[in-house]
């Protein structure tokens, strides 16, 4: 694997490998920011970094992706990770909120790239600092250079899951994230199948657009639109390993202000290979209770889990660790006059210490059932 020029700092790699190799050596791996400057910089301190993300003892920086958006201050964080990734300090994968951008989707929250301002947005979200029109370029060229996914002999990272099929198609692509999300996207589109689908999808919506429209009582399971929301999640690798696996649901839930027809499946569950996966995406609490109150509206995949405890498959095994401590609710707390003892944190798993480390300092070790390979 080449490295690609000067600029882009010790240890990068060619853009265009999708799946790459993760540092060597104790890692930090940091969980989704989304904007929250303030978190992630305390929270490097915790970790014991300079400014220049040094670490007094080798230690080295991966990031889960989400950079972006809810928060305060996305420019500030995404300028401070791709500084660290482009001097060799950090690695960072891409999240489906960088992959929203790179392909120009206006989502929950990313107003402040499309440099929209109203009252509306301020009173939901809290002020935020807009990106001017050369960050926005120059934000769009760093996350082509991001892979879906780092691993190594004893560790994998990604932002949402591991599924090894999907790490297959991703190997054998050459080209970024935000090309072969279209390739495939493209593929499923052409398909017999997926017309079909489509179609049905595209009737059923309009018939039932009034109730789709409303966020009061739930719309009918619509079960066209679940079948093609499921085809399109699960026929994209890029959608897999950014967003997760999803399934047609029986009953319509509402999550960030859309009726939702698909739900997520703890894909952990069928993973049996020996690395350990660290993963983000899916908001998880330390108090179980905040999940009703602050979630995005989706169910709890955690339920029933250790606050601070390994995920396991179907046999029992710890195997896979979500680190987001859903600091991307803070808009919400802040909405609600919270000024700091957040619920939602901003965490690091050290590895191979097994122990999380949040940014008010507070640190804890990981339990588990002590079969963790």
């Amino acid at each position: 694997m080449k490295k690609i020029d000067a600029e882009h700092g010790e240890g990068a790699l060619e853009p265009g490998e999708l799946v790459r190799p993760l540092f060597e050596g104790p890692l930090d791996v940091v969980g989704d920011v989304h904007g929250e400057i303030d978190a992630l910089i305390a929270l490097l301190e915790k970790l014991g970094y300079d400014r220049a993300g040094v670490h007094p003892d080798g230690r080295r920086l991966v990031f889960v992706g989400d950079l972006c958006d809810r928060g305060p201050d996305s420019p500030a964080v995404i300028n401070l990770v791709r500084q660290l990734v482009r001097t060799g300090r950090a690695q960072c994968v891409i999240g489906n909120h960088e992959l929203n951008l790179l392909r120009g989707e206006h989502k929950h929250g990313n107003h402040w790239f499309f440099r929209e301002d109203s009252q509306a947005l301020r009173e939901k979200f809290g002020p935020c600092v807009l990106a001017t029109e050369a960050q926005c370029k120059d934000f769009l060229a760093f996350f082509r250079e991001l892979p879906v996914a780092l691993e190594r002999s004893d560790l994998r990272v990604v932002h949402a899951a591991w599924s090894p099929g999907d790490i297959a198609k991703c190997r054998d692509f050459d080209g970024d994230a935000l090309e072969a999300h279209a390739e495939f996207e493209q593929e499923l589109a052409a398909s017999d199948h997926g017309r079909r689908l489509k179609a049905a999808h595209d009737e059923e919506r309009v018939t039932h657009a009034v109730a789709l429209a409303s966020t009061g009582e739930p719309p009918p399971m619509l079960m066209a639109v679940g079948a093609y929301d499921e085809h399109y999640q699960l026929g994209n690798p890029i959608r897999v390993l950014t967003s997760g696996l999803e399934r047609a649901t029986t009953k319509p839930f509402n999550a960030s202000d859309k009726w939702r027809f698909v739900e997520r499946v703890r894909w952990w569950r069928e993973y049996d290979a020996n690395p350990a996966v660290v993963f983000g995406h899916y908001w998880r609490w330390l108090d179980p209770e905040a999940h009703a109150v602050l979630s995005k509206g989706e169910p709890n995949l955690f339920a029933g889990d250790h606050a601070c405890g390994w995920h396991q498959n179907a046999a029992g095994r710890d195997v896979a660790f979500c680190i987001d401590y859903s600091v991307g609710a803070r808009f919400k707390e802040r909405k609600s006059g919270v000024r700091g003892a957040f619920q939602g944190r901003l965490a690091a798993l050290r590895w191979p210490e097994r122990t999380v480390v949040f940014d008010d300092g507070t640190e804890t070790p990981t339990p588990g059932n002590g079969e963790q390979r």
